[in-house]
Formats: C-alpha cells, structure tokens, sequence
C-alpha cells in the first residue's frame, strides 16, 4: 500500500493510465459459486449462515470487512467520527459522535490479505469467495471460539450494516451480497469504497469536469473503479432518470499512479502533472485518494490547492487550468462514513442510545487443517500456497474468531496501534 502524507514520498514506479483505467469491465454478472451455494445448498453452512438471519433489528452492529489496514482505518473514523447534527442531520458537528449507541464490528482479514496477490496469480475468484463468507460470516450469529472450533460454538452478533473496506474485493464482492440479498429477501446494508468515493464525484459535480483517481498500481489495473465510474455515468446520461445531467456522458475518469514525493504542495503539482502528462485538459473537479492510511492527509492536500488557486506563479499555470475552481481531494474511507450514516438515517436503523459508540473486533485464523509446512511466522500462509488456493475447496484453510493479540503479526498490530489508537485500545491493547 501506498503512502500519501505531507512531507511523506511515496515509493512506487510511475504509470500512467487513460479512461480505460485498467482491463474492461464485464457487464454480465454471473454470481460467485459460493452465493450461489449460500441461496440454494440447504446443507452447507454457509447457507444456514444467511438463512438463520433474524434481521438484527437496529441493535445490530456495523461490521467492516477486509485487509487489516483498510478496516482498522475505517473503524477508527466510525468510532471517532462528528461530521454531522445528530438531530437534524444536517452537516454540522455537534460535539457528539456521528454513531453514538452503534456498535462498530470490524472484521479484520489478516489471513487472506493483501489481495493484489490473487489477482497477480490469476485467481481473482478466490478474492470473490473470500469477501462472500466475510459477509456471511459477518451476518451469521456465530463463529468460532479459536482456529481449533470448526463447529461454530460461539455466539456473535448479526450485522445490521455491512462494509467491504477494500477497493479490490468491493465490486465484484459487492455484486454477490446484492445477490445473496435479493435472493434471500434479508434487510441487510451493503456499501463498499469504490462506490462510495464515485457517487461522491457525480453528486457533487457542477459542470462538465474529470474525476481523477490517485491509486496503487494493483487497484489500477483491476479496472475496479472504471468499471463503477462507467455504469454511474450511464445513469446520470440518462435523460429518463431523475438525476440526468446532459454533460454526464462527456465526463472521463483518469485513474494515475504516479511517483510523487516532498511536502503537500509538491505532491498536488505532480499529480497534475502527471494528469496533463496524460493529455488531458478538461478540469478536475475530485481526485479519490485510495490509500485509507492517508485518509487525513487529504486535509493537507486540499489545503495545498486552495494555495495554488490563489496563486499566479507561471510554473503552476498550467497544473491550474486542470483545476475547477471546487475541486477537492477525498478519501474513500471518509465518504463510507458519511454513506454509513446516511444510511442508517435513511432507514431509521439507529439504536438511539445515549452512548459512546462500542467496538467489538473479529479476524481471519488459519485453519488447522492447513499444512505446517504452508505456514510461517505467526499464522502467516506462505505466500505461493497463499494466492493459487482454489475457490469451493473442501478444506477450510481459514477460520471467523474473536479478535486477540494473536491473530496478527507483529506488522499487522503496529499499523492499527499507530493508524487506529481507539480500536487498538478497546480490541487489543493489554492493560
């Protein structure tokens, strides 16, 4: 993963990547096996796992699925968050916490994660599979008590609200949910990053402008955020829809993983550059920053432009004219939250406590059915066995359970302490 900070460079080989963004986008959905297993197999568990779904009611929690840093990051915002009124839901902090009485249930997949590997093996399937039983797991009522209980033993609470926290599970992972969904006739949320941060762009745009994508290389290539850009497009083109924009079908996205680094200033010129690089002219009204350890760094970076806005220096007359004049750098992991509670107001699911949000933490454990020889260090898989697992295996090589100091490495636990103070505290940290 990337790093985006003032002052901070980054490290990653440059690339340029037009509209397409990455492969073509495949518009007929064929669901993943494991949905289709979960609405139709009445022995597996997985089915009974959706099946026994009770609704939660508005007590259920927020679960966040995905890689360590993206949902530790994501459940340290929900936790913390006051972008809002409570009462009036109007945009206005009050002082309170935006989710007051939730409960935040980040799932953490520290075995399976992270998932640019899977795509690099050609075993993208796997990553759908693996974001499916995140959800049905995250819904399910139980899970099991350690990486030895393969016989789901312990109770747990149902998701009311259910969040990918990776831009490369989210789309096609978000599809199979929706599905499972339909199917099933469950009243359960569903929201993803990808989604979230585009829909930001199309509802916020006020003239006919670019949206920009600031993005590691593996979330790129996979064309996830071309694929969601193209169908929001269509439905804002549309002049049957509610929402039609005649300008809508001009708008390009520019997906760019350049090398920058030096303070916040530096970092915007040479995204822009890059952009103009690139041979595009008409502005940049939004670029998503797709990095959820630099979800704060956005600050800096919007303060940067406002800065060269105001500015008439020559050098940066060019990077200007590929600014509207309200454009603004956001993070995936911000607009979640805001989608999260819109949500939840939308559909009367808060609990209406007077309460400080809780937290309760699950993770990914390997299996003990996995071989010695495929593990190293602490519950790590080796690599090679890691990505070429094959989908609808009869060995479960991973397993659902309560968060504990063990179920990361050493790694895994300094980025949330460091990135998540809060969850850290209230999951792991030992008194």
């Amino acid at each position: 993963m990337f790093r985006i900070a003032s002052y901070i460079p980054l490290s990653f080989a440059a690339l340029f990547l037009a509209v397409s963004c990455g492969r073509e986008a495949v518009s007929d959905f064929v669901p993943a096996a494991l949905a289709e297993t979960a609405v139709s197999d009445t022995s597996s568990v997985w089915h009974k796992c959706i099946a026994g779904y009770t609704g939660s009611g508005n007590d259920g929690p927020i679960a966040i699925f995905g890689g360590v840093e993206e949902t530790a990051v994501l459940s340290e915002v929900l936790l913390t968050a006051d972008m809002f009124d409570n009462i009036d839901g109007s945009s206005d902090p009050d002082g309170l916490p935006d989710f007051a009485g939730e409960t935040v249930m980040p799932v953490f997949d520290a075995v399976n994660s992270p998932y640019a590997g899977y795509f690099v093996a050609g075993n993208g399937d796997f990553v759908r599979e693996v974001a499916m039983k995140g959800f049905l797991s995250s819904v399910s009522g139980h899970c099991s008590s350690s990486a030895f209980d393969q016989k789901l033993s312990l109770e747990k609470p149902e998701a009311k609200l259910f969040i990918f926290s990776s831009s490369l599970m989210s789309v096609s992972g978000n599809e199979d949910v929706e599905y499972v969904l339909e199917r099933t006739g469950k009243n359960v949320g569903i929201l993803n990053p990808v989604e979230s941060s585009v829909s930001f762009f199309f509802s916020t745009a006020r003239e006919n402008t670019n949206l920009g994508v600031w993005a590691d290389e593996a979330v790129v290539r996979s064309g996830v955020y071309s694929g969601v850009f193209g169908k929001l497009r269509a439905k804002y083109a549309d002049r049957h829809n509610d929402c039609y924009r005649e300008w809508a079908e001009s708008q390009e996205i520019a997906c760019l993983s350049p090398e920058m680094k030096g303070n916040a200033r530096e970092m915007v010129l040479g995204y822009l550059e890059a952009y103009l690089d690139a041979s595009y002219t008409v502005p940049l009204s939004c670029v998503i920053v797709d990095d959820p350890g630099a979800c704060h760094a956005v600050d800096s970076l919007n303060a940067a432009v406002a800065e060269i806005l105001a500015s008439e220096a020559p050098e940066t007359e060019a990077c200007r004219s590929v600014l509207a004049g309200d454009f603004v750098f956001i993070s995936p992991v911000r607009t979640l939250a805001r989608d999260a509670y819109g949500w939840l107001r939308r559909n009367d699911r808060f609990t209406h406590y007077v309460a400080a949000p809780q937290v309760c933490g699950y993770a990914t454990a390997v299996s003990p059915r996995v071989n010695p020889e495929n593990i190293v260090g602490n519950g790590v898989l080796e690599d090679g066995y890691k990505y070429e697992r094959p989908q609808g295996s009869d060995v479960e090589t991973f397993l659902f359970t309560p968060v504990s100091q063990s179920s990361f490495a050493d790694r895994d636990l300094r980025i949330i302490r460091d990135l998540a103070p809060v969850t850290y505290k209230s999951l792991i940290y030992v008194y």
